[in-house]
């Protein structure tokens, strides 16, 4: 048996109790054959009280957004942020976690890249852009843009993670660490073949600095706040 199974007969011997119907035998029972599970499996009442024991997690796929220019380079930020596992190929990009984890994986993938890459077209049409492209290849200058965009999206997303876990009571703390765990066991289980890549850093600085100020300006709790609202919209 495993031991998820184990804890969730502990919890089931653990709600066997007078007020809900048992005798003071049964329930005295019970509780006796719930301690002694918990000593043999070495569980804890935090064990006991994680609200994902036994939670599945899903995948979901969105299509990959078509630039021609490596946007990969926040995604293992982003989903570190909300809790999941990812891997892409040339049609779609894959999120695994918990539902609303994922949701926000793929909100976030696209409202990302979407606006990185209408800052890029914004930017080539502006009077810096214009300088750029009279020194450089205008495919250089818009990588250089994308990479310092996504670069600056990033360790905000980074920063984000850090006073998320940072500022949680230990007990909270400990079940995020749980959570991460339990989507990791659950990804690595499906033993899928995933190759990593590697990232081109070749930039012009003037398109990389004009990049890390647009992303400088992108606000992800905005973001967050807009995903509520969209999410209570469709409810009601």
């Amino acid at each position: 048996m495993s031991r998820e199974k184990i804890i969730k007969r502990v919890r089931a011997l653990l709600e066997k109790n007078q007020e809900n119907g048992a005798t003071e035998a049964e329930a005295m029972a019970a509780l006796q054959k719930a301690n002694q599970l918990m000593l043999e499996y070495y569980i804890s009442e935090n064990d006991i009280s994680d609200p994902y024991i036994g939670e599945k997690c899903i995948m979901k796929e969105v299509p990959l957004i078509k630039s021609g220019y490596d946007l990969g380079i926040f995604y293992n930020d982003l989903t570190r942020l909300f809790d999941c596992e990812y891997f892409y190929n040339s049609k779609r990009i894959a999120f695994f976690g918990f539902e609303e984890d994922t949701e926000l994986c793929a909100y976030f993938y696209n409202l990302i890249v979407k606006t990185c890459l209408k800052e890029k077209d914004l930017y080539l049409k502006s009077s810096e852009g214009k300088e750029a492209l009279f020194f450089y290849h205008g495919r250089t200058v818009s990588s250089s843009f994308i990479k310092g965009f996504l670069i600056k999206v990033s360790y905000k997303m980074e920063e984000m993670y850090k006073n998320k876990v940072s500022n949680l009571p230990e007990q909270t703390g400990l079940m995020v660490i749980r959570k991460e765990a339990k989507v990791k066991e659950q990804f690595d289980s499906m033993n899928l073949k995933i190759k990593a890549t590697k990232t081109d850093f070749t930039y012009t600085q003037m398109g990389l600095n004009a990049g890390l100020q647009k992303g400088e300006e992108f606000h992800l709790t905005q973001g967050i706040k807009q995903h509520q609202q969209d999410n209570t919209l469709r409810i009601d």
